[in-house]
């Protein structure tokens, strides 16, 4: 990492904020994330034009009290009809409110509109590259025990992942490709990381750089969709104990998910001096 990045002034704004830390102590059986097991996921609200109700059709992940970061696919929708209207913070199970498990629950959640969104300028520079924005929310959310920042990865602790390394994703996206309905519980998936070249496969002359990660390739193993702009995340070990790390974005995958084929994520750490210039309070 550059000394720019290591000693950039934001990060003064962000050491403010304890991060990475889970409310959960272990892992619900299947793919169900336990209460508090990813306190950092938020949930992109869009309006159909002129209408009232919501459609959830993205995540993010919150990386300080009023930002967070998703794809920037999520925020400059090619659906016409839909407006990104609204974020969410603090959903576990989008049927309850407050959530409730074995007789602990959760602060409400919290919902805010958006003061401004910052896309990466070079995205889709070339197609499907550079797929990352930044969010700022109108009003800071209410930190808790079930609402805390991800952290970025920083100074000493990996920049990059090696290959073979697991890596986690979440979300409220598809969990077969047999229904259009979605997860109502936040769901995981824990997926190694391959080779680049196993990602070339997209067509339009795609090819993975330096600016994405390439993970998964497992069957019934993925992101799938509805969980866009979501968090892939690593534990690493620091001084305060583990913490969970924000290493890549959601970016895009296979039509059909599950599949044996990878899915490509975008990698922070190589963004990480764009995002850290673009915080503002």
């Amino acid at each position: 990492m550059s000394s720019h990045v290591e000693n950039h002034p934001v990060w003064k704004e962000i050491d403010a904020f304890e991060c990475g830390f889970s409310a959960s102590d272990r892992i619900i059986g299947g793919l169900n994330a336990a209460l508090g097991q990813f306190p950092w996921m938020a949930r992109l609200g869009y309006n159909e034009k002129g209408g009232q109700e919501v459609s959830w059709m993205c995540g993010g992940s919150l990386v300080t009290d009023r930002h967070l970061l998703t794809a920037a696919h999520c925020v400059q929708t090619t659906e016409e009809d839909f407006e990104l209207s609204l974020i969410r913070i603090g959903e576990y199970d989008t049927k309850t409110n407050p959530d409730c498990q074995l007789n602990i629950c959760a602060s409400p959640l919290q919902d805010r509109k958006i003061r401004s969104i910052k896309i990466h300028p070079n995205y889709n520079k070339p197609p499907f590259h550079n797929d990352l924005a930044l969010i700022t929310l109108d009003e800071p959310v209410q930190l808790n025990d079930y609402v805390i920042p991800i952290c970025l990865p920083r100074g000493e602790r990996p920049h990059s992942l090696e290959l073979s390394e697991f890596v986690t994703v979440a979300g409220w996206g598809k969990m077969n490709m047999t229904t259009e309905e979605k997860a109502s519980i936040l769901q995981y998936v824990t997926i190694p990381v391959i080779k680049p070249e196993n990602c070339n496969f997209f067509g339009r002359g795609f090819k993975l750089s330096e600016k994405e990660i390439c993970a998964g390739g497992q069957r019934n193993k993925d992101a799938c969709v509805g969980d866009s702009g979501g968090p892939l995340m690593k534990v690493l070990d620091t001084p305060d104990g583990p913490k969970n790390f924000l290493m890549g974005i959601v970016s895009f995958g296979p039509t059909i998910c599950g599949i044996k084929k990878p899915g490509v994520y975008t990698s922070i750490p190589h963004f990480l001096e764009w995002i850290l210039d673009n915080i503002t309070w």
